[in-house]
């Protein structure tokens, strides 16, 4: 069944995402890329498995909240959406940012009871919410979906102990550095702050902040824009392989 909403039916194409041909810079924990499979994965072909709401969110609001018992899954169609978890002392990480073409709420499918994160929107969405029927049903009739959603999850879990180790063994400046050549490079339109960079790097924001004059003196960073524009990410990357404590 879909619950229509024609005024987000208008925002379909996916938008074409321009990336400089640079290797990642050595020991880069995160994700290496978002996985693209909107061609053979749509939310469409769920629709007698599942409950379909097409919805649209501003910047700042939340989707859903950590902790708040699951009910169902998410499709990005246009925007992007920041995956935080809030720690013990009320620290916020951001854990992944998402944007066109991700899947992301989906752990409920494989016995999850809570969202282990909270789901903000940081530009304009609009999203597919999909409430299966019944997870086992959905999953039996949809197992090449089930197997990529569980690729997903290994290569999340992956990421986690890495940057785990990272954080351990790597100084602010590294991280900070690295955390912003991987949000400007596979995000490239969205209009990162330097509290998002910092929430990524695992510092505070004040920390991220002394780095700032460092890159906009050497060029890499457009002085003219208020906006974190990486201008060299060639530069970027190489200051980052001479960066490792």
């Amino acid at each position: 069944m879909i619950i229509s909403d024609a005024s987000l039916h208008s925002i379909f194409t996916p938008a074409q995402v321009q990336q400089a041909a640079i290797p990642p810079p050595a020991e880069m924990p995160f994700l290496a890329a978002p996985v693209r499979n909107r061609s053979i994965f749509h939310y469409t072909h769920f629709s007698r498995h599942a409950l379909l709401r097409p919805i649209a969110r501003e910047t700042g609001s939340k989707i859903y909240l950590q902790e708040e018992p699951i009910c169902g899954f998410w499709y990005l169609n246009h925007g992007v959406v920041g995956l935080h978890h809030t720690l013990e002392n009320g620290k916020e990480m951001l854990v992944r940012a998402c944007q066109q073409g991700d899947w992301f709420g989906y752990l409920g499918l494989f016995g999850s009871e809570f969202y282990h994160c909270h789901a903000c929107v940081l530009q304009t969405a609009s999203l597919c919410h999909v409430i299966p029927h019944s997870n086992s049903d959905f999953l039996r009739h949809h197992p090449l979906f089930a197997q990529f959603l569980l690729n997903q999850v290994v290569a999340s879990l992956s990421d986690a102990e890495h940057r785990m180790a990272w954080i351990a063994r790597y100084r602010t400046r590294h991280r900070v550095l690295s955390s912003l050549w991987y949000l400007t490079r596979y995000f490239p339109g969205y209009d990162w702050t330097w509290r998002e960079v910092a929430e990524f790097a695992g510092c505070e924001t004040e920390t991220a902040l002394r780095f700032s004059k460092e890159l906009r003196l050497a060029g890499i960073l457009d002085d003219s824009q208020r906006r974190l524009h990486v201008c060299h990410p060639e530069q970027l990357a190489a200051l980052l392989a001479g960066t490792h404590n």
